[in-house]
Formats: C-alpha cells, sequence, structure tokens
C-alpha cells in the first residue's frame, strides 16, 4: 500500500476571528518546508494547460467564489484531478530518473480553493502544498534549499490567444515594464532564492511567451495547440505524460549541471498592474484599501507599487487573490 503523503498544512484555510474579518496568510510567512536531504525538485502544477483540458467547467469546483457557483462538472471531479494527479507523478517519476532526491509539489490551481491533485493517488515521496490562502501562493515555501523549479500545466498570459488564458486577477501585470505571465512572475520570486525554472509545459501560446520572458532554454512541453480560447488540437493523455517524465529527466540532469539561470531583473521593481475590466468596482475599492502595501492608483483599475522585495510582491498578490475569491 502507498505510504501517507505528507502534507504541508502551510496557511490550508484562514482562521476567522469573533469580529469575522479573515486573518489571511500573513501570520504563515515564515512557515518552512521540512528539509529532505538530495537533489530538491519544486513542482507547481495547473489545470489550465494540462493535457486535454480546454474548458473551465473541466477545472473549476464551483466553490471560487459567487461567479464561479455554477462552473463545474462531473469531468471536473471524475477525471481531470485524477489525470492531473497523474501529470504530477509523472514529473516526480522523470526527475527521479534525472537524479533528484527530493520533490515538493504545490497546488498552483485556484479551482477548488488551491486543492485538485489527489493526495490519495499522488507518489508517495512527494510534500504537497494545498488550500488558500498561503503566503506566496504557488511558490510557497520555495527557498535556496531548491535546485530547480518546474511548472506543468500552466497557460497563457490574459488577452493572449492560448487556452482560458489568464493572469491572476489581472489583465496585465508588469515589472520594470517587463511582461510577466503567471509563471515569469512566481520564476523572478524563486529567482531572488537563486533557484532557476527548468521545465514548463502548457499550450503551445504560453511556451512561445515564456521562452523570451526566462530566456534561459528551459525545457518545454507542448501539451496542445490552441484552435480558440476553449479548444486545442490535444495529445492523449497517456502521450502528455510520456513527454512529462522525459522531459522532467532531462531538465533535471540540465540543473544540476547549472545550465538554468534564475530570473533576475533590477532592484527596485517597479510594478504595475491592472485589475481585470469584469471585475465590479468594490473589487477595485478593496484593493486600493490594502494597507500593508504603498500602492499608488494610476488609473480606473491601474495601480503601481515599487519594492525590493519579489516577496512582498507575492505576497501582495495573495492579497489581492483573497479578495477575489472569498
Amino acid at each position: 500500500m502507498r505510504s501517507l503523503v505528507v502534507t504541508v498544512a502551510l496557511c490550508v484555510a484562514a482562521a476567522l476571528p469573533l469580529h469575522g474579518q479573515r486573518t489571511g496568510s500573513a501570520p504563515y510567512r515564515d512557515k518552512q518546508i521540512p528539509h529532505e536531504s538530495g537533489f530538491r525538485v519544486f513542482i507547481v502544477p495547473d489545470m489550465e494547460g494540462m493535457g486535454s483540458a480546454v474548458d473551465s467547467r473541466e477545472i473549476l469546483a464551483g466553490n471560487e467564489g459567487a461567479a464561479y457557483k455554477d462552473r463545474s462538472s462531473p469531468d471536473y471531479w471524475e477525471h481531470f484531478r485524477s489525470l492531473l494527479t497523474q501529470e504530477v507523478n509523472a514529473t516526480i517519476k522523470g526527475a527521479r530518473a534525472g537524479g533528484a532526491a527530493s520533490f515538493v509539489v504545490n497546488e498552483g490551481h485556484g479551482g477548488n480553493l488551491f486543492a485538485n491533485v489527489l493526495p490519495w493517488e499522488l507518489d508517495s515521496s512527494a510534500i504537497l502544498i494545498r488550500g488558500f490562502p498561503k503566503p506566496l501562493i504557488m511558490v510557497t515555501g520555495i527557498d535556496s534549499s531548491f535546485g530547480t523549479l518546474m511548472f506543468i500545466g500552466a497557460h497563457a498570459n490574459a488577452g493572449s490567444k492560448g487556452v482560458m488564458p489568464h493572469n491572476f486577477a489581472f489583465d496585465s501585470f508588469t515589472v520594470n515594464g517587463k511582461v510577466l505571465n503567471e509563471v515569469g512572475i512566481n520564476a523572478l520570486i524563486a529567482g531572488e532564492s537563486g533557484v532557476a525554472v527548468s521545465l514548463v509545459s502548457g499550450d503551445d501560446v504560453l511556451i512561445e511567451e515564456t521562452k523570451p520572458m526566462l530566456n534561459n532554454g528551459f525545457v518545454a512541453i507542448v501539451t496542445k495547440y490552441a484552435v480558440g480560447r476553449s479548444a486545442a488540437i490535444t495529445y492523449s493523455p497517456a502521450k502528455v505524460r510520456q513527454m512529462l517524465q522525459a522531459g522532467a529527466t532531462e531538465a533535471v540532469r540540465r540543473a544540476k549541471k547549472g545550465e538554468f539561470k534564475p530570473l533576475v531583473l533590477q532592484k527596485p521593481y517597479q510594478v504595475q498592474f491592472k485589475l481585470r475590466r469584469t471585475f465590479a468596482d468594490s473589487i477595485v475599492t478593496q484593493v486600493a484599501e490594502l494597507k500593508e502595501w504603498k500602492l499608488d492608483k494610476v488609473g480606473d483599475r491601474t495601480f503601481t507599487l515599487t519594492t525590493s522585495s519579489a516577496r512582498e510582491m507575492g505576497w501582495l498578490l495573495d492579497a489581492v487573490e483573497e479578495i477575489v475569491i472569498r
């Protein structure tokens, strides 16, 4: 029988104090992942870019907020969560063959409030981070002890021609004028700790926009070719798993040789983001009222932030996500 998966309960759910206000994930920012010896791999699975998925009803539970309550289907519960977990397992298997010995999986998909991987089906060697809110969302717990970072099932940027494209809660997000998608934002946070991205999987649009963004020759796995926002030419799940396994083996071998460079940008970071045009004005107001960050509102729903810490940027993303999802 497969042994129990170690689940790190980093901010699995924010406790509610007496007055009903959310405490958020701030008190948990210094939590560390249990250290394991050997070459460590940090894996971030998303769902929009995984093999076969083309529609939001295949990746949402319906509990992600009022706007999503009717956007789910039996496919999500019975099929796609299992397919996602199998993609993670294939990545771990390949990374192990490449020489990795320690694996951390951090839920990167907001569906079911960042709890989509099936723990009882996950490779027993993996540590799993799941739930919401959590301090750095996709890269919660990452530090300099990790040898590499991998993104699987990632999706293209907001406004692109990819399958189910978006970027957290934003229509646009730039740092020092450089456009970043979700992979890029998290690569920058990891890059501050010297951790480089070695593998990215998703549709062809995601891969093509991310290559120049990271500019480090990461192993690219195209899981499908977009022919619409909810349509794709896609490989079978088994084929995708084969590609992920082989890709992860190559990625770890190259990472151990130091072939991938972390994403680094000049400090202080000049951050500018525009909240989605579909959001109610009340969400824009709540973001403007966030006290921890010195946000400047420079447009109807556009804000700027100057910071010398990519982690601070990540903490802001978490705060914005909590406003949007809850």
